[in-house]
């Protein structure tokens, strides 16, 4: 499904919230996914190792999708670094259309040096910040898409939400290289989205 969302224009993201395994050797997920429903919905009827599917409706860009799958051998490849280590995942871990895979980690400093160490070569792993972990979880982060959080942090450097305002939306749309409508957009979804949920709403 992570090569669906990075071939086909119907979906641009999408974030793994919750995970299991069972003796069966099956997996269980749960995914929050933006794009189109009905596509992504036909790519897993063609997925030979779904057994089993589910959705729930979020908004008009997002869905989430209950999903039971044969584990696969590549499965077990990429969990076996986190095994037996004294670590725990944040959620959600995000797959991009670009390819990436995105997680943020806590634990024992030797423990998250061994999984990067482990991770077989075929695997391009890369830190993108180290810290000791003293703010809370951003779980409201979570609700943007990659695109919305680069154009609010864009603004955000830029001074657009300065008062008075030190930069325009022309200037965070030649910043993000895109029309002034898209970064428009993309800062009034982000907004939407955000002031859904500090009032209590999904949206």
């Amino acid at each position: 499904m992570h090569e669906f969302l990075m071939e086909s224009d119907d979906a641009s993201l999408t974030q793994l919230w919750n995970w299991t395994t069972t003796p069966e050797e099956i997996d269980v997920m749960l995914f929050r996914v933006v794009g189109d429903h009905e596509a992504y919905s036909a790519a897993l009827e063609d997925a030979p190792f779904v057994t089993d599917y589910a959705t729930a409706h979020l908004d008009s860009e997002s869905f989430y999708v209950y999903v039971e799958h044969a584990t696969r051998e590549e499965d077990a490849v990429f969990r076996e670094p986190f095994l037996h280590r004294r670590i725990l995942t944040i959620p959600p871990i995000e797959f991009t259309d670009g390819g990436d895979t995105r997680m943020e980690i806590i634990g024992r400093p030797e423990d998250i040096q061994a999984v990067v160490d482990e991770f077989p070569a075929e695997f391009d792993v890369q830190i993108e910040q180290l810290s000791a972990y003293g703010q809370g979880l951003d779980v409201s982060a979570s609700l943007l898409t990659e695109r919305q959080r680069e154009a609010v942090t864009v603004a955000v450097d830029l001074g657009y939400y300065e008062v008075p305002r030190t930069a325009s939306v022309e200037d965070v749309a030649a910043e993000l290289d895109c029309a002034s409508s898209t970064a428009a957009a993309h800062l009034q979804k982000a907004h939407a989205r955000m002031a859904h949920k500090i009032a209590g709403q999904s949206r």
